[in-house]
């Protein structure tokens, strides 16, 4: 049977591919490589504090230090592209938008050029370093079985971890005077890093692809309510009646994708390890 630590440290691997071959990708301005690359940089960090207590103590801080750094860098430029581009979907070719447009898209411009800089800098072959290291050799010594790092149960303890705290976050609901959006938002990305955690064994529980992917239909339809909150605040400082038309577009969305988020996630819950789940 195969050991999914295994498959963890290859699910690294194949990001660290990623790390090295999307920066060029991203120069050229390539649709979705920003995209790509932020996504790649995101499944490292949100696997290493899955699997943390697992991992050597203080290469997971250096990997999560280093990637919070890199994440956010690219986390704007990704931003930036998504509202840009959503908000030309929304108006389209109206002349009373263009100013809005082109304001969107210089936004656009400046954050990819800071991703540019951060790209070509010592900070991101720190990163490439980094997740080498974790690839090559992360885990803990054992005492029993210091060469293999952990056993499989272990592993799969530490996925259950990520969905349980999904679980109980959709069971709490927001924190009393929280607004809903910061909840949905926290829901979002602990289901992100479930998603990435089932992805991460994948290679030994195959039936763990099945609850990456119900994961990922959460996380989707939790974007949706999130990118309604970024539009709002993007456009807050314009008020003519195409910016009105959008907000309402984007907020009809957001509507939709809140009533199919409970069942998606009651299916995610039920499709993944949690099997004694009820809620």
């Amino acid at each position: 049977m195969a050991n999914p630590a295994a498959g963890v440290q290859q699910y690294w691997a194949d990001q660290l591919d990623l790390l090295r071959l999307l920066p060029t990708a991203v120069g050229e301005r390539q649709p979705e490589s920003i995209h790509d690359l932020r996504a790649a940089g995101r499944r490292i960090k949100a696997t290493v504090r899955v699997h943390r207590p697992l991992i050597r103590r203080s290469l997971a801080s250096t990997a999560i230090l280093s990637l919070d750094a890199y994440n956010a860098v690219l986390g704007q430029a990704r931003d930036a592209e998504v509202i840009a581009d959503l908000v030309a979907e929304l108006l389209g070719p109206r002349p009373d938008a263009q100013a809005v447009i082109a304001a969107l898209e210089a936004e656009r411009m400046r954050t990819a050029a800071l991703a540019d800089v951060l790209l070509s800098g010592e900070h991101a072959a720190q990163v490439l370093d980094t997740v080498a290291e974790l690839v090559a050799d992360p885990w803990s010594a054992r005492p029993d079985k210091p060469s293999r790092g952990p056993g499989r149960n272990a592993v799969l303890r530490r996925v259950r971890w990520a969905e349980r705290r999904v679980a109980d976050e959709w069971r709490q609901g927001p924190d009393r005077e929280e607004d809903e959006h910061v909840w949905m938002h926290r829901l979002r990305r602990r289901a992100k890093a479930a998603r990435y955690a089932h992805e991460s064994i994948t290679a030994a529980v195959p039936e763990s692809q099945d609850a990456a992917a119900a994961y990922a239909k959460v996380a989707t339809l939790l974007g949706v309510v999130q990118d309604s909150v970024v539009v709002r605040q993007r456009l807050s400082a314009w008020s003519h009646a195409a910016v009105t038309e959008a907000l309402a577009a984007q907020e009809q969305r957001a509507d939709k994708a809140r009533r199919e988020a409970p069942e998606a996630i009651r299916t995610a819950l039920f499709s993944g390890l949690l099997g004694d789940w009820s809620g």
